[in-house]
């Protein structure tokens, strides 16, 4: 059976198309990395400190992994230790407090942000982890305690910027978790504990809506569309993170990671931006 000509022309360029969505670079892809890497380079030219644990680990090897890939190593990121020497600009990072103690990070925090203040420090941030929020948890208190912080070291550091993080959160429980849940007679709060930690981020969102947030819970709970991985619970939405990010259903995963990671770098090159351009007003 002969095959017409017409025929061929299209499955021709039926391989051509394909050859080129294949083996052709992402110019797209390939943009945003430019743009990612240029904003590397003005937060390079800052001197920053995350304070975290746990999920925080996660966003640091995020950033070290788009940094490497840079080829440029815009941030030198370290852990702040007792032998750790400043020469030129800094991105240092640590451990704070103990997991279920949010007190004990506050406190951590704030003596980690008086050491560096004395090494020209710019910007300050810090994340309580979702072992930090429970059910169990009275989040007025916690939040007092965090608002006393904040204001402690505003009042001492008026031209420090503090970047402000929510708690981040679990994810839906699968069926094969409810079920051995039940052999194993164990209580699965992630649904309470998961409405406590919006509700804390509400209060965080509330109090400093004018300054600073990076919402790491909105982001681990927003697919690439703008859906949110919600429940509804007494008629209001209930946030979760996404199965996608994670592979333990609290922290974070290779995908999860860049994406976390990526928006950071945003937010914090978004605010050196904003600053620079206060100060040429």
């Amino acid at each position: 059976m002969k095959i017409k000509r017409k025929s061929i022309y299209i499955i021709f360029l039926l391989i051509l198309a394909l050859t080129i969505i294949l083996f052709l670079p992402n110019n797209k892809s390939k943009k945003m990395d430019e743009e990612i890497y240029k904003k590397l380079e003005i937060i390079g030219k800052k001197n920053i400190y995350f304070g975290h644990r746990s999920v925080g680990e996660n966003i640091i090897e995020g950033l070290k992994k788009i940094n490497s890939a840079s080829g440029q190593n815009y941030l030198i990121i370290n852990e702040l230790k007792d032998n750790i020497t400043f020469e030129g600009n800094y991105f240092v990072h640590s451990n704070i407090g103990h997991n279920g103690d949010p007190q004990s990070k506050f406190e951590e925090f704030t003596k980690n942000v008086n050491y560096l203040a004395d090494k020209n420090l710019n910007i300050a941030m810090m994340k309580l982890c979702f072992v930090d929020i429970t059910s169990n948890t009275d989040i007025d208190n916690v939040f007092k305690s965090y608002i006393a912080m904040i204001d402690s070291i505003k009042k001492k550091y008026p031209d420090l910027t503090i970047i402000h993080f929510t708690v981040p959160l679990k994810s839906k429980s699968s069926w094969i978790d409810n079920i051995k849940d039940k052999i194993k007679d164990r209580n699965n709060n992630d649904q309470k504990d998961n409405l406590v930690r919006n509700r804390y981020n509400k209060l965080l969102f509330s109090k400093y809506s004018k300054e600073d947030i990076f919402d790491l819970a909105g982001i681990e709970s927003t697919y690439a569309n703008g859906k949110r991985e919600a429940i509804v619970v007494n008629g209001k939405p209930c946030y979760f993170l996404i199965k996608d990010y994670t592979e333990d259903g609290g922290h974070l995963n290779g995908l999860g990671k860049q994406l976390v990671a990526e928006k950071l770098i945003n937010k914090i090159s978004e605010r050196i931006n904003l600053l620079s351009q206060n100060k040429i007003k």
